[in-house]
C-alpha cells in the first residue's frame, strides 16, 4: 500500500527520473555511492542560479553507483541559509544499476517555499544498498538567490534625448526571467504597440539586452527623429506566463538627421479647428510639412469627419522640402458633440507613420435666440390636442415661459424629436 500511495504522488507532481547505464572497462576505487553533480534549472531547461519569486524552477542530480544493488534512492531539499529545511520531496528511486544515473523533479512552483527574497540552498541526497550491500549515501548542495519579481531599466534612462545609437540598445536588469519581451510605442499607453519582440531568450538574465533592427521589414516600426517613444519589458516563464514587468516605462527621442536628398516623407503635423467654426458649418486647417529631401507635387489630401469622408478632396499642388503648408476644409454640421476627424495623405512615402492623424473635437452649439412670436408659432406645431389649440387661439403673447422653468432651446429641440410634448396650457393675466 505504501508504494501504491507514492507512485499516486510522484505522478501528480510529475516527478522524473532516469537512470543511465554506461558499461566501463576501468573500475573505481571508490565503494560507495558518489554524487557527481547537482543542477538547478529554469523552466525552460536553462541552468540559473537568479530567479524571480513567481517562477518554477527544476532540479536535479546526477551520481555515479559503483556495483550493483537493489535499488537507489533520491531525496531533493531547499533550506533556508540557516539551514531550516523549506522544502523536502523524497520517493524517487530507480534500479541500482552500475555506473552514471540520476534523478530531477521538474517545474516546483518557487512559492511552495519562498520566504523572502534573499540566498536559498539546494540539497540532493542520494542513498544505494541491497541485503549484500551495505548501505552507503552521499549529499551535495547548491545555493541559489530568489528575488520578488522585477524589471529595472537601465538604458536608455528614462527622458533620454537625441539618441545617435547605431543600433539603438535596450538594456535593463533583472530579478529572473526565462525570457523577455520588449516593448516600443510612440504612446506610453502601448496601445496596438508600435514594435514588440517575440519573446526571444537571452543567456544571461542577470544583465539582458535587445538591439533594436535598424531596417526593421514593417516601415511603420522605423524609429524617427524628434519624435517621443516609450519602452518596457516584460519577463515570462517558459510557457509565457509574465513573472516580472516594468513598473514604469521610460522615454527616449533620437537626434533629428537632415534627410537624404532622395527621402519621401509627407507629414499631417495638425490638425486645427478654425475659430469661425460653428455646430452648422465646420472648418478645419490642415498642416502639411514635406520633411524629406526632395520637392512633392500634386498630392491628394483627405479628410474624414466621424469616419465619413470630406467632398470635395484637395490636391496639395506643390511643397518644397522643409516647407509647411496649410489647406482650409469644410467639414459641414455636427449634430455630435465629440468629433472625431483624421486627415490622410494619399501619397507612398518612405515614412507611412506619419501620413495620416486623428483629433478628437468637443464642439459646443451656440445658443439660438427665438422671439417670444416665433417660439409660439413653433409650439403651436406640436400640438395635437384642439382643446388645447382653442384655448390658445387668437392669443399672441410678449414672452413665453416653461413649465417647469428651463431652456426654451433644449425644449424646443425634445419636441422637435419627440421626446416631450404640449399636455396643457396655463395662461396668466398680467395686471
Amino acid at each position: 500500500m505504501e508504494k501504491t500511495n507514492r507512485r499516486f504522488i510522484i505522478a501528480s507532481l510529475s516527478v522524473l527520473f532516469i537512470v543511465i547505464l554506461i558499461g566501463f572497462s576501468t573500475t573505481t576505487s571508490s565503494e560507495a555511492i558518489e554524487i557527481r553533480d547537482i543542477s538547478i534549472f529554469d523552466s525552460a531547461g536553462r541552468s540559473r542560479t537568479t530567479f524571480s519569486s513567481t517562477e518554477k524552477i527544476t532540479f536535479a542530480v546526477t551520481c555515479y553507483n559503483p556495483e550493483f544493488v537493489d535499488r537507489i534512492y533520491f531525496e531533493f531539499y531547499v533550506k533556508s541559509p540557516e539551514g531550516a529545511v523549506l522544502f523536502t520531496h523524497t520517493g524517487n528511486s530507480a534500479i541500482g544499476n552500475e555506473g552514471l544515473g540520476g534523478s530531477s523533479i521538474k517545474n516546483i512552483p518557487i512559492q511552495q517555499f519562498y520566504k523572502s527574497l534573499g540566498k536559498y540552498i539546494y540539497m540532493a541526497k542520494v542513498t544505494a544498498g541491497s541485503e549484500t550491500y551495505a548501505y552507503s549515501t552521499d549529499s551535495a548542495e547548491k545555493p541559489f538567490y530568489v528575488y520578488s519579481p522585477s524589471i529595472i531599466l537601465s538604458y536608455p534612462a528614462d527622458g533620454a534625448k537625441d539618441l545617435i545609437d547605431k543600433p539603438l540598445t535596450f538594456r535593463w536588469v533583472s530579478s529572473g526571467a526565462t525570457k523577455y519581451r520588449v516593448y516600443v510605442d510612440d504612446d506610453k499607453g502601448f496601445y496596438n504597440s508600435l514594435f514588440q519582440t517575440g519573446g526571444g531568450e537571452y543567456p544571461d538574465p542577470q544583465t539582458t539586452y535587445f538591439q533594436y533592427p535598424a531596417s526593421p521589414q514593417d516601415t511603420r516600426q522605423k524609429l524617427a527623429g524628434g519624435v517621443v517613444y516609450w519602452w518596457k519589458v516584460e519577463g515570462l516563464d517558459n510557457a509565457g506566463n509574465v513573472v516580472a514587468r516594468t513598473p514604469v516605462p521610460f522615454s527616449f527621442t533620437l537626434k533629428e538627421t537632415a534627410p537624404s536628398v532622395a527621402t519621401k516623407d509627407l507629414a499631417v503635423t495638425d490638425i486645427i479647428l478654425d475659430e469661425e467654426s460653428t455646430a452648422e458649418e465646420l472648418k478645419f486647417n490642415i498642416l502639411v510639412k514635406n520633411q524629406g529631401g526632395m520637392a512633392i507635387s500634386a498630392t491628394r489630401v483627405n479628410l474624414y469627419v466621424n469616419g465619413v469622408p470630406v467632398i470635395p478632396y484637395q490636391v496639395l499642388d506643390f511643397i518644397n522640402a522643409g516647407e509647411t503648408k496649410t489647406l482650409a476644409f469644410l467639414g459641414g454640421a455636427s449634430k455630435e458633440k465629440i468629433v472625431a476627424v483624421s486627415a490622410a495623405i494619399d501619397f507612398p512615402d518612405d515614412n507611412m507613420k506619419n501620413n495620416m492623424l486623428t483629433e478628437t473635437f468637443i464642439i459646443t452649439p451656440e445658443p439660438r435666440f427665438y422671439e417670444p412670436g416665433e417660439i409660439w408659432k413653433i409650439i403651436k406645431n406640436f400640438i395635437k390636442d384642439l382643446e388645447i389649440l382653442r384655448e390658445v387661439e387668437g392669443y399672441t403673447p410678449s414672452e413665453v415661459s416653461l413649465v417647469p422653468d428651463g431652456n426654451i432651446g433644449e425644449e424646443l429641440e425634445r419636441l422637435e424629436k419627440g421626446k416631450a410634448k404640449v399636455v396643457g396650457v396655463q395662461i396668466e393675466v398680467v395686471k
